[in-house]
């Protein structure tokens, strides 16, 4: 039998045959929904994914996010509540997932989601347990290994050709991702304002690009401004441009969300006026880790224009820009909302980031029934009409517990448990580890270390998410400023 033929996008390049770069490039919707779907993609799936492709090189690190990603691999299950809460973060799901399988080419290898019961049907408080993670435990002991058969949302979220943007369609791309329709008014007004009057110093060029070129696009836009030409003009690794500043609290500004606000500890080395590492629970743990669970469009959204990402920043503003009649959900994108996936998310978040609501789940003749059913009589029906007598509700198993219930849900690593966090990221966990050992390893006089005690709410977590995707050294860059006094900040 034949083996599949892997599937490729046609794309046009304008070249500057003189300056050897980009210019424009063209395409249709198919390869704009791509580039498009990045800012769905969490951050730990790009990193898996880029590592993946490309290895492990000084070209591939995003800030630290690395250090933290690689923490968690090293990490061993007993960290966590249970094998699933470590895979989830190795693994996240994509909140756009159903749309992101129809794209022509995929980039994200996980597998698709499934759900899953005990065999013995068991029941607690008359409701049955639903698990979307393969091997859950059941309260009875077993494992949730029956896999059910989802009904009625196949289409969910289509509307038309196209995922996100109408298929058929001609669009601009720019060597920055930029993004514009594709007309003959708009290519003329641009190429002008670029610089060229006309076609002379330009060259055209056809390629057909597929899964590793559309990868390499991927790991050059999160840390350059020109991706297109150093992937298809061999330009090499480009100057890196990340860069972020902390946003200070302003004084006359309260704490916000006090109840999620996280406590922690951190070392600095006073003469370097640098944060070695920070004591915490598992809330800060698991606050960081959660930045693995968290879409890129999201973070470009919260940290709203104070944080560049190589050329993420212009992908995200083109969605914003673009006439709302080239998408096909005449609703609206949801690459401008994204939140987490369902039980991806922290429990204790000092951010406005929030995860996707839990859908309502039923059961009834062996089919699972989700919310985008309706209720008649004594029955649910789905979206093509067919009906279930009687079904029973469902409760959905939650790894972030001791138990698996939502209503016990508190986060990924285990409680109580203590973490060294480093500057760069970097997690070890307390339980059977020396601290005598830690402090010999950092090598630095014990009279030149000094204790503070940080609260960390909206603004320091933000700061804190910035720093880590920008900088080594993610607890300087993001919380240092909170330790300085006035008057050091003023000679700054």
């Amino acid at each position: 039998m034949a083996s599949k033929q892997e599937p490729k996008l046609s794309l046009t390049l304008l070249v500057d045959k003189e300056r050897n770069c980009v210019v424009v490039a063209e395409a249709s919707g198919d390869l704009i929904d791509i580039l498009f779907s990045f800012l769905t993609l969490p951050l730990g799936t790009i990193i898996r994914l880029v590592s993946k492709k490309q290895g492990h090189d000084e070209a591939d690190e995003i800030g630290c996010i690395n250090n933290l990603y690689q923490s968690l691999e090293n990490s061993g299950d007993e960290v966590f509540w249970n094998h699933i809460c470590k895979r989830m973060l190795l693994c996240p799901r994509n909140p756009c997932e159903a749309l992101c399988q129809k794209l022509k080419v995929k980039l994200d290898d996980s597998k698709p989601m499934k759900y899953f019961m005990c065999s013995s049907r068991c029941r607690r408080g008359g409701d049955w347990f639903l698990s979307t993670f393969a091997e859950a435990s059941c309260h009875c002991g077993k494992l949730m290994d029956k896999e059910m058969k989802q009904h009625g949302d196949s289409n969910e979220g289509t509307h038309g050709d196209g995922v996100f943007v109408k298929g058929q369609t001609m669009y601009l791309i720019f060597d920055d991702l930029r993004v514009l329709e594709s007309s003959p008014g708009n290519s003329a007004q641009q190429l002008v304002q670029l610089g060229y009057k006309n076609f002379q110093k330009l060259i055209k060029r056809s390629l057909n690009v597929g899964i590793k070129e559309i990868l390499d696009i991927l790991k050059h836009a999160l840390t350059s401004k020109s991706p297109l030409s150093d992937v298809f003009l061999g330009n090499g690794v480009s100057k890196r441009m990340c860069a972020f500043s902390p946003k200070p609290r302003p004084e006359n500004q309260g704490w916000k969300n006090y109840n999620s606000m996280i406590n922690i500890k951190v070392t600095v080395r006073k003469s370097k006026k640098t944060i070695l590492y920070a004591e915490s629970e598992g809330d800060f743990v698991d606050f960081l880790f959660s930045f693995l669970t968290t879409p890129l469009g999201s973070i470009l959204k919260l940290l709203d224009g104070n944080f560049s990402l190589g050329c993420m920043n212009s992908l995200y503003e083109s969605v914003k820009d673009l006439n709302p009649s080239w998408f096909t959900n005449p609703s609206g994108t949801p690459l401008l909302n994204l939140r987490v996936a369902p039980q991806f998310g922290c429990k204790r978040q000092p951010t406005q980031l929030c995860e996707e609501d839990t859908p309502c789940y039923w059961y009834g003749t062996g089919v699972i029934k989700s919310n985008i059913c309706y209720s008649i009589g004594n029955g649910v029906v789905s979206k093509d009409h067919s009906l279930i007598q009687h079904p029973g509700a469902m409760k959905l198993f939650d790894p972030r517990s001791p138990n698996g219930t939502k209503e016990s849900s508190v986060g990924f690593v285990r409680r109580p448990s203590l973490f060294v966090v480093w500057d760069d990221l970097q997690v070890t966990p307390l339980a059977n580890t020396s601290s005598i050992s830690l402090l010999q390893k950092l090598n630095v006089p014990l009279d030149n270390l000094e204790e503070h005690e940080l609260r960390i709410g909206e603004i320091e977590a933000l700061n804190l998410l910035g720093a880590s995707l920008t900088s080594k050294a993610a607890l300087t860059e993001g919380l240092f400023y909170l330790l300085r006094k006035p008057k050091e900040e003023a000679k700054d």
